[in-house]
């Protein structure tokens, strides 16, 4: 991966939609050349896949919280079984395995305070789960999906 390949994909985290056209002259290469530096980073799973970012208030999910969990179970079986609770009301957003007191760490969008009291009753469900701690988002200040710095810009 060159600093060509590290500019493509900064500038296609900002903004998936670019065309290959605008890609092209972004990085000063010819766009079937920028065409297959971008299909090698598809095949090597470095672009995984190209997503909307969305409002979720404005869907209906205006809370956004973090539920710590702890389980005494094995921590890719609790996360699969946790990822199979989302529901109309509730979205499971991300799920990290994570060091420290806690195995998991979920992000969950929810409709309202019941969702989530439902979400967190669902959680103590599943086989091992000990304990949870939730804390709610009063303010997303960084939600958009980052990339490495290119350090050849200037």
């Amino acid at each position: 991966m060159d600093d060509i390949d590290r500019k493509i994909v900064r500038l296609l985290a900002q903004n998936g939609r670019l065309s290959h056209k605008q890609l092209a002259q972004a990085v000063n290469l010819a766009r079937p050349t920028v065409h297959e530096r971008v299909k090698r980073l598809e095949q090597q799973g470095i672009i995984r896949g190209y997503h909307a970012q969305v409002n979720w208030a404005a869907m209906g999910y205006p809370m956004t919280a973090l539920i710590w969990v702890c389980s005494r179970a094995k921590s890719d079986d609790t996360a699969a079984a946790l990822l199979q609770l989302g529901t109309q009301n509730t979205i499971v957003d991300m799920c990290h395995g994570v060091t420290g007191e806690w195995c998991l760490l979920l992000q969950v969008r929810v409709t309202s305070p019941a969702a989530l009291k439902a979400f967190i009753d669902s959680i103590y469900t599943v086989e091992g789960v000990q304990n949870t701690m939730t804390t709610l988002s009063l303010t997303a200040y960084h939600e958009e999906q980052s990339s490495p710095d290119d350090s050849s810009e200037t």
